[in-house]
């Protein structure tokens, strides 16, 4: 995951500092990210809240929009690079406790 604002670089850096966040967040202060994904508002020099799941393929997955976007959850859920093992191996055709003995 990665979080793209028009902020500058410092408050950027404040802000991911604050949530204690583990992921890179890229300024993006003259909005050419923005611009390129047309988040950006119309009137007003700032983005739109959305969130795009892409995948390795380069496709876009998912797209969440405003409150949806806030909280990274949902994203992080739809990335296949982040699916749980329990939901990796059922996907394979395995279960969860095969060779487990009681």
């Amino acid at each position: 995951m990665v979080a793209v604002s028009m902020d500058d670089a410092e408050t950027m850096k404040k802000f991911k500092e604050s949530l204690k966040a583990d992921y890179p967040m890229v300024p993006d202060p003259k909005g050419k990210i923005v611009s390129a994904y047309d988040v950006k508002m119309p009137v007003l020099s700032v983005a739109q809240r959305f969130t795009f799941v892409i995948g390795q393929d380069g496709k876009v997955l998912q797209v969440q929009s405003g409150s949806d976007a806030i909280d990274p959850g949902g994203a992080i859920k739809a990335c296949p690079l982040h699916a749980p093992k329990a939901e990796a191996a059922g996907a394979a055709g395995a279960k969860p406790d095969a060779g487990k003995k009681p």
